[in-house]
This record gives C-alpha cells, structure tokens and sequence, in this order.
C-alpha cells in the first residue's frame, strides 16, 4: 500500500461534512443525489488511461521477475511471464466524494492466519454500479509507524473464482476536492497470493463485501490469461 500525506485533506473532508449538515453518515431522503455512476471520458482521457495502466502492469511485472524485490516463491521466479489481469474496464472506473467518518474508533481485521490487527475506520466510498448503490468503507492504520494512508480491501462475485479467496485491495488517494479516483482496474491481490508462506495478509470485513462480479484489476497468480 502507497504512503501518502492525507491529514490536511481529511481534515478539509471532515469540515466541509460538518458544515453542510450531514455528519458521518449521508443523508437519506428523496432530495439526496445518486452516487456517482461510472467515470466518463473522452477518447484522449480514455487513452491516456489505458496506456498508465498498461504501464503500471509492466513494471509491475519486472519488479516481480526480480530476484531482489519479487514477492514470489523462489521456484516462481524463474518461469513467471507476468500477472493475470481482466482486460481493462472503463466502467469500473468511479470518482466519487470520500465521506470522512465522524470518529476515530479502531476495529479490528481478521489476518489470514487468524491474528486480528487494529484499523481506523477514515471513511467511506459511494458509487453506482448496475443502477444500484454500493457503499465500501476505507481504513487507515491504527499504528501510523506504519505510515499514514487510506486503504480499501473488498471482496466480490470473483474472489474465490477468477480473483484471490482472500480479496483484493486498493490505495485510495484524495485529490484537494476531497475527491476519490475509485479505478477498481488498479485493485491488485494480497502478497498472501504469491507466497503463503511468507506473508500473512488482512481480510477484508463482511461489510467490504460487493455483490456483483469485479472483472477488473489482477486475477489470482495461479489464474491462466
């Protein structure tokens, strides 16, 4: 997960939520606007989009192929020919308001091997997808030795199947307008999937769960083309 500077951001987030009267949650009533439904972008955008996605999968891929900085199993490495990823998805691409929680509270996560390690809920995300709304919380680290930044774990009609039974996650970065560029084609997998051995990785909550397939961003290492 990326490190980034978010305290001024949440703290603009949290007072715009203040003055405009709705609180941690959103309000509920039939004046409240949909979330937003999928990014729209022109051909130039759109290209722009897909060849920094192409990219970030070719680095990724040669950082992995490296003996030094690769995540894999040592007998992985030689034959790896890169990671398996859905074709890109422009209708999973969202930019949608975060909604800074009201508190600080911690909870609890349940690692793969059953530890359970402390998150501070920072918010939530909403979108529309498939003409219904979807809500994923956001978390942040309890311990900020760890750095300070904004992650999302999900899971969806995928995981187990074509993505990671343990989920998927994505970094999550607030523009000035407290804005979220939600691209679930940039959700990539636990270290858990390339080495069981070696790492041990968070689960994401009941709650992160979404109800339709995700068929963007990285499928399981062991899932061919």
């Amino acid at each position: 997960m990326r490190k980034t500077d978010i305290g001024i951001v949440l703290a603009l987030v949290a007072v715009l939520t203040v003055t405009s009267g709705c609180g941690g949650e959103k309000a509920k009533d039939e004046t409240t606007a949909q979330a937003p439904g999928a990014y729209v972008m022109d051909q130039t955008t759109y290209e722009s989009w897909e060849i920094a996605l192409v990219e970030m999968r070719i680095e990724k891929n040669e950082e992995f192929s490296a003996v030094e900085t690769s995540p894999l199993m040592a007998a992985d490495i030689p034959g790896f020919v890169g990671l398996n990823y859905y074709f890109p998805q422009a209708g999973l691409r969202f930019r949608t308001p975060f909604e800074a929680a009201a508190g600080t509270d911690t909870v609890g996560l349940t690692k793969r091997k059953g530890e359970v390690v402390q998150y501070i809920r920072r918010g939530t995300v909403t979108f529309t997808h498939a003409e219904k709304e979807h809500i994923l919380p956001v978390f942040g680290p309890a311990d900020l030795s760890h750095g300070n930044y904004l992650w999302l774990p999900f899971t969806d009609a995928t995981t187990g199947q074509d993505s990671y039974a343990g989920g998927r996650y994505l970094d999550i970065t607030l523009d000035a307008d407290g804005m979220v560029d939600l691209d679930f084609n940039y959700a990539y997998n636990p270290l858990c999937d390339y080495n069981t051995e070696k790492y041990n990785c968070t689960l994401p909550p009941a709650e992160s769960h979404l109800d339709f397939a995700v068929e963007a961003g990285e499928k399981t290492f062991g899932v061919s083309h």
